[in-house]
């Protein structure tokens, strides 16, 4: 019997050794599902995330494609505008090139109606000179008097026909002065 009882004996152990690799296997696989579970969890929040990466890439590239398409219209708008700007300078330049150019031609104007005016006004003075002497000698008698007499009132004349401010000699009967315009 010794031997039955050392082959039962041999058998218990086995079976204690196979009931402890058992558990031991048994604990492994709980090990292996609780992470199999934790690896599903993980897996599950990545694809999320990764959806969640599609979706952002998606509006992103939906947002980038409006960009672009609102920088275009930018540019064309700047375009049209810097256009139009173009176009308001060269008027612009057109409108002031115009009016310069009747400017000088009415200051050519202006001066062609002073240096007339100026003949005239000469005119006159000759003519009221006329109509003078024709009143102090009514007759047409013409006056011989000496020559201090004549020579004293020259020189009266001349200091009359000066301009006191700039002295350019002025012809009788202006009422300014040709050169600064100072009345005499």
């Amino acid at each position: 019997m010794t031997s039955e009882e050392d082959y039962v004996e041999r058998l218990e152990k086995i079976i204690e050794k196979q009931d402890d690799l058992l558990s031991q296997l048994d604990a492994r696989f709980s090990q292996q599902d609780a992470l199999n579970e934790y690896l599903f969890k993980q897996n599950r929040h990545l694809e999320e995330d990764i959806q969640k990466h599609r979706d952002l890439t998606r509006d992103m590239n939906k947002t980038v494609t409006q960009q672009k398409n609102v920088v275009e219209k930018l540019k064309k708008e700047l375009e049209e505008q810097l256009k139009i700007q173009q176009d308001l300078h060269k008027d612009y330049g057109e409108v002031i090139k115009q009016l310069t150019d009747d400017l000088e031609e009415e200051q050519e104007k202006n001066e062609k109606l002073t240096k007339k005016q100026s003949e005239l006004e000469a005119e006159i003075k000759n003519l009221k000179r006329t109509q003078a002497a024709q009143k102090q000698n009514p007759a047409g008698n013409t006056y011989y008097g000496t020559v201090s007499q004549k020579t004293a009132g020259n020189k009266k004349d001349d200091e009359k026909r000066k301009c006191p401010k700039c002295g350019t000699k002025a012809n009788e009967g202006d009422l300014f002065c040709q050169s600064c315009g100072t009345k005499l």
